[in-house]
């Protein structure tokens, strides 16, 4: 299982360092994108809302690791809450882009490297937002539940449900130009991932489903109990 993930993320690495940082760069800031990119622009936002406001309005004194923070909206997003913020993407490049974005941010600290690295230590909250997305049902579940050892209250985490009509857009996908297209996303089945609540110490609930017909995403909580 860890070879499997060790292998996408070196896939994920070079996708995001060498062919897509720049669309990264853009997608996450003002500008004008394209048709379909708008759309996924749309949906990352009201997912980002989502997740925010199932935390405390109030986060001082929380530290929170943001695992694939990418040009660090969502890190930016819970510093202005007061939070501790540990961004950590795999890409270097839209690490740069984070640090740039957040010279303002004070309580933000970005790292380039993988976001499972156990040296970043422990947290209130860990938020993993479209990051285990291209992974297996296996490496996600797993993930998670490393993620959950090591967050005092709770994991915020985003995986793709497995639907017929997902599975249709996602095949509708391939016919794109290239230049619009994410790596592959692996759809996740609610029966794999009621497994988080095997160990019979968490809580697993559904914060919210965001459908922007090419962004559809569900927004997870694993909680202690």
């Amino acid at each position: 299982m860890q070879n499997t993930y060790l292998a996408k993320r070196a896939r994920l690495e070079n996708y995001f360092n060498e062919v897509s940082s720049d669309a990264w760069d853009k997608l996450t800031s003002n500008e004008p994108v394209s048709f379909v990119r708008q759309l996924v622009r749309e949906g990352r936002e009201k997912m980002q809302a989502a997740i925010i406001e199932k935390l405390p309005k109030d986060l001082r004194g929380a530290r929170i690791l943001d695992a694939g923070c990418g040009t660090g909206v969502l890190s930016r997003m819970l510093d202005e809450r007061g939070a501790e913020v540990v961004g950590v993407d795999i890409s270097e490049k839209l690490i740069e882009v984070a640090k740039n974005r957040s010279s303002l941010n004070k309580n933000i600290e970005y790292f380039a490297g993988d976001m499972k690295e156990k040296s970043f230590g422990n947290f209130d909250y860990i938020i993993a937002m479209d990051s285990l997305i291209h992974y297996s049902t296996e490496d996600v579940i797993s993930s998670i539940d490393d993620f959950s050892s090591r967050a005092n209250n709770s994991v915020l985490f985003t995986v793709i449900p497995s639907t017929f009509a997902l599975r249709t857009k996602l095949r509708l996908g391939k016919f794109f130009p290239k230049s619009e297209r994410s790596p592959e996303v692996v759809p996740i089945e609610w029966a794999r991932l009621e497994q988080l609540e095997d160990l019979k110490i968490n809580t697993l609930s559904k914060i919210k489903r965001i459908k922007s017909f090419f962004y559809v995403s569900e927004a997870w909580e694993l909680a202690n109990r």
